[in-house]
């Protein structure tokens, strides 16, 4: 017992006494020290937690862009193909009507094989050994006219349509039938809607 009895007499009775004030400054700094380490942990939290919301954020903006483009894409094709089937359908349009004046064209013509004549000799100056070939029909109207050069051969032919006619001048050749003249109409729509 004297062991104990001497480490209390080591001990002073004033520093049995608190200061309160000391305990009060010390609380009150434990209590900064605190607040000051929550708030900073707190404040890392918050801002972790908007840097995720931020990226979700953008994540879901470069999804509903790309959709988006997707989409404007798809529409372009859309319109394009669209706008290239109009096209051939208006040029279809435009051929069949310009047949079907010509047609109408070729029932009202009073001779319609001496016009194609006229039509073939006003694209060659030659008519020397000429030669005519027409529709049989057109071919037996065409060969009792007077205004025909006295030097050309009328041939009958079943494979030029009414209406048209082929002059053979030498090597050279003009195709004044119907069916040649609407290929050729033909031909230029298709190549200028890109059919060659």
């Amino acid at each position: 017992m004297r062991e104990d009895t001497a480490a209390l007499s080591v001990v002073r009775p004033e520093a049995l006494l608190f200061d309160d004030g000391a305990v009060i400054s010390v609380r009150e700094g434990a209590e900064r020290e605190g607040r000051s380490a929550g708030y900073a942990r707190g404040l890392a939290e918050a801002q972790g937690e908007m840097q995720a919301a931020a990226e979700q954020a953008r994540l879901a903006q470069d999804s509903v862009l790309q959709a988006l483009n997707t989409a404007v894409s798809q529409a372009f094709a859309v319109l394009e193909t669209e706008r290239d089937r109009l096209q051939h359908a208006a040029a279809e349009l435009a051929f069949q009507i310009a047949e079907a004046v010509l047609t109408r064209e070729l029932q009202l013509a009073a001779s319609p094989g001496l016009e194609a004549v006229r039509r073939a000799l006003a694209e060659s100056r030659e008519t020397e050994g000429a030669v005519l070939r027409l529709n049989p029909v057109d071919a037996q109207s065409v060969g009792q006219s007077s205004e025909l050069p006295d030097n050309l051969t009328i041939v009958p032919d079943p494979s030029v349509g009414p209406g048209g006619c082929v002059l053979e001048v030498g090597a050279a050749l003009v195709d004044a039938r119907i069916e040649a003249s609407l290929a050729r109409v033909r031909k230029v729509l298709d190549e200028a809607m890109g059919n060659q």
